[in-house]
């Protein structure tokens, strides 16, 4: 039995409530996963990084 991997990236959507004034280059690091872990929803994406010696993302 033969099995075709194909490369993947998984990106995740974080929906979430900020403030009309926010900037996110002024946001810490540790401030934005916060905000994560609160998030409201999340999507996660898959996309195809590689097909028969192709980029395709």
């Amino acid at each position: 039995m033969t099995y075709d991997l194909i490369n993947t990236e998984k990106v995740t959507e974080f929906i979430i409530d900020i403030h009309d004034d926010f900037v996110f280059e002024d946001t810490s690091r540790g401030d934005l996963l916060e905000m994560c872990k609160n998030a409201k929803e999340t999507i996660e994406h898959y996309f195809v990084t590689a097909l028969d010696d192709y980029d395709v993302l």
